[in-house]
């Protein structure tokens, strides 16, 4: 079972408005976090935990519960802005 398309659009949609908003918030988050290692790793962990309550949140208004299949496919989805982020901090 595929995730329906009005589900992923609504997820992508929002991963693509927390990257623009990390975009922004750039500077403050480089000066605030000096001594972290990997804020690639933190930045996408916090925007892919977001993105994974809103497509949750999806199915739940639906009154449905995603298959496992359904979180294959969001981990695929999540996946490819991986690098969009790590370039913000290269």
């Amino acid at each position: 079972m595929a995730i329906p398309v009005d589900v992923q659009d609504y997820v992508e949609k929002h991963i693509k408005l927390m990257i623009s908003q990390t975009e922004t918030y750039l500077p403050f988050i480089r000066v605030a976090f000096p001594y972290s290692k990997n804020l690639a790793d933190g930045v996408y962990n916090l925007i892919i935990g977001s993105a994974l309550s809103v497509f949750v949140n999806q199915y739940a208004m639906r009154m449905k519960y995603p298959t496992a299949d359904d979180f294959t496919e969001f981990g695929k989805i999540s996946l490819k802005y991986r690098d969009q982020i790590d370039q913000f901090f290269t």
